[in-house]
């Protein structure tokens, strides 16, 4: 299981350079909307991704969590708050709301414990319970939308449900972060299907460049 979990957060890696590819590739079909964003943010997370596994890991171990828990995965989460609230679901307000609450549970937690692996888990819980909620508002538009029937030319289609797996899916895992470090083969479990969502979310990712139109309906 071992050798497996190794490969999976090595092609993690392309895989989200692929994606990044991929949306350069078709650049010019999104580059009068705003999916272009979308575009640069998969630079920059495989940039940062490629980053932390060939240099963080390797020459700065002790920092990983650091790099992890207070960079990358608060750039996704703003982001996505960004891209639902604020452009898909056009709630302004929500995306604010949203923003402050998230970075509001680092000062919260700040005051409860130190401990980098407590912080990275509470925070994530906090952040991927508003997405959640986001998620599930993007689910509700496209079920009620009388273009429902053109989901493979959505953008928002295939976002949401990679999103929604990652996301959701691994809710749990960080939720009970600390019951489940201290279980090894627990912990390798929920590692591995935590690699293999995110690998789906970003394959997706790269479908949605492929079939879809600049358009979400």
């Amino acid at each position: 299981m071992v050798n497996l979990v190794v490969f999976l957060a090595y092609s993690l890696i392309y895989i989200e350079l692929i994606s990044f590819v991929a949306g350069i590739y078709y650049f010019k079909k999104f580059k009068d909307s705003y999916w272009k964003w979308f575009i640069y943010y998969l630079g920059l997370i495989s940039l940062l991704g490629f980053f932390q596994l060939h240099v963080i890991i390797e020459y700065f171990e002790e920092y990983n969590n650091y790099f992890g828990s207070y960079l990358i995965i608060p750039i996704e989460f703003m982001f996505f708050f960004w891209l639902y609230a604020y452009k898909s679901l056009k709630k302004k307000n929500l995306f604010w709301v949203f923003s402050f609450l998230y970075l509001l549970s680092f000062a919260m937690h700040s005051f409860i414990k130190k401990e980098i692996s407590s912080f990275y888990s509470f925070n994530y819980v906090i952040g991927a319970f508003l997405l959640g909620i986001l998620v599930f508002l993007e689910y509700m538009k496209q079920i009620k939308s009388d273009d429902i029937i053109k989901f493979k030319e959505n953008m928002m289609f295939y976002i949401n449900l990679g999103v929604s797996i990652l996301y959701i899916g691994t809710l749990p895992f960080f939720s009970f972060y600390g019951i489940i470090i201290k279980d090894l083969d627990l912990r390798m479990n929920y590692y591995l299907f935590f690699l293999i969502v995110n690998n789906f979310m970003y394959i997706l990712f790269t479908l949605a460049f492929i079939w879809s139109k600049p358009n979400t309906y």
